[in-house]
């Protein structure tokens, strides 16, 4: 096999150091340092369907693949970054996470167990539940347990003014 042949097929996939990402068009894209001192520019991040990231590009690596062996025409994996890989997971689990430790974590055993560091935040159409440091915070809608509601709508019966409790709520 000659040198250039070689070269060409080692040149197909090589694992690159990540300088820089760009998440701002329609695919995102990067610039990998493919050797020591080369750089390509305008990479793009194949990622899969639904599931982004922008990693810290600190010690991001990622796979780089030369379609037909052209080094100008190169696509990389998502990229990753070691040190800051969550880890810790048992056989089946799957999780989401962030540098910051946010995390999403489904376990194989059936609970999904989510962390945040500042606040949680659920919205659906005009209502949002949040969850911080204050408490829980619920904007829109009703709130109901066991079918009676308990939001500040709710009704009592048997409401006698003076010291004693109401009934509890009614529909």
């Amino acid at each position: 096999m000659s040198k250039e042949i070689f070269d060409k097929l080692r040149g197909m996939i090589r694992r690159v150091s990540v300088k820089s990402i760009d998440d701002s068009g329609e695919m995102q894209t990067a610039t990998v340092e493919v050797a020591d001192g080369i750089e390509r520019k305008n990479v793009e991040v194949w990622q899969p369907y639904g599931l982004v990231g922008v990693p810290d590009t600190d010690g991001a690596i990622s796979l780089a693949i030369a379609i037909g062996g052209d080094e100008g025409d190169m696509w990389v994996l998502p990229p990753s970054n070691p040190s800051q890989r969550m880890g810790g997971l048992r056989k089946g689990d799957v999780g989401v996470a962030n540098k910051a430790g946010d995390r999403v974590i489904v376990g194989a055993d059936g609970k999904i167990a989510v962390k945040a560091a500042v606040e949680a935040d659920i919205s659906v159409g005009g209502v949002s539940f949040k969850v911080d440091a204050a408490g829980v915070h619920v904007t829109g809608g009703g709130i109901w347990h066991d079918g009676v509601r308990i939001d500040k709508t709710h009704r009592h019966g048997a409401v006698v003014r003076g010291g004693e409790e109401t009934d509890p709520p009614i529909e």
